[in-house]
């Protein structure tokens, strides 16, 4: 399936990869003459919220770079096929992408009806001389390295602990129920920059699979709808023990409208549809930009 693909191990499905995966070491232990309170903040307290801070940093970047481009892609018009999300099962393992159309600015000075229309603004045959099909994936291959370069012998409990009282947070506050912002004390932005935060790009245009792939897509039988606890209940396939949870979005000409249908889970639709995915990772390399 996908998560070995979306990592670069190839050879494996991701979400078989995903529950054979050994879980990450702990974080560096911190030095034995530590002291365990400064300025009345309990040292291994900060760290473990520290800790947990470079983890939801390296998911943020993640997100936001998918956010930056979903939001290009809205303002594009352009056709869509899939988005997804797979929630890593340890840290810093966090994917995002999508699978869409791309167009070359068109050659009027302004290239402004491209922009305003997507693929409305083209005649059938500029579509075919201009766009093609395109796959993202965005993940943080960097961000364990970086972050483990920030623990251990590394962790200075002294601006730690001023970093919080900066913040007006009282020493023997229970650090563990706060979403603390350590972003003062050491600086995350380089989980959102290259080479810690990576864009693979798959095209159509040096990939034919994607036209196999897109073609699966829409022949996927989904199954009906079945409303829990009312009539004849369908079988449930159970999450294997340590497989990520998925999301992923189709987007669709249903009932003669367009719709977004999202599929959230471990199992079924949305691990069905990201097969696909990997239908792709595996049978091509990526571009570069």
């Amino acid at each position: 399936m996908i998560r070995a693909a979306l990592t670069g191990l190839a050879a494996t499905s991701f979400l078989a990869q995903a529950a054979l995966a050994a879980p990450p070491p702990p974080p560096p232990a911190l030095p034995e003459d530590t002291p365990l309170f400064v300025m009345g903040y309990g040292t291994a307290d900060m760290y473990r919220s520290f800790v947990r801070w470079t983890e939801r940093e390296a998911d943020r970047a993640v997100a936001l770079r998918q956010e930056i481009d979903e939001l290009s892609i809205t303002l594009g018009a352009l056709p869509r096929a899939l988005s997804f999300h797979v929630d890593g099962d340890w840290p810093y393992t966090d994917v995002d992408g999508g699978i869409e159309m791309a167009c070359d600015l068109p050659e009027d000075e302004t290239g402004l009806y491209l922009s305003a229309l997507g693929t409305a603004g083209m005649s059938g045959e500029e579509v075919d001389a201009r766009c093609y099909w395109q796959m993202r994936i965005i993940d943080v291959p960097g961000a364990e390295g970086l972050a483990r370069s920030w623990m251990g012998e590394a962790f200075n409990p002294v601006a730690a602990a001023r970093h919080l009282s900066a913040l007006g947070i009282r020493p023997g506050s229970n650090l563990m129920s706060q979403t603390i912002d350590w972003s003062g004390y050491q600086d995350a932005s380089a989980m959102r920059k290259a080479p810690v935060l990576r864009v693979r790009r798959y095209t159509s245009r040096t990939c034919g699979e994607f036209v196999n792939a897109l073609a699966a897509i829409e022949a996927i039988e989904l199954g009906p709808i079945d409303v829990e606890e009312f009539g004849h209940e369908a079988k449930v396939d159970s999450g294997i023990a340590h497989m990520p949870w998925l999301r992923t979005t189709v987007y669709s000409t249903n009932a003669g409208a367009r719709a977004e249908i999202t599929f959230t889970g471990q199992a079924g639709a949305p691990s069905v549809l990201l097969d696909e995915v990997d239908r792709i990772i595996w049978s091509c390399p990526p571009v570069d930009d």
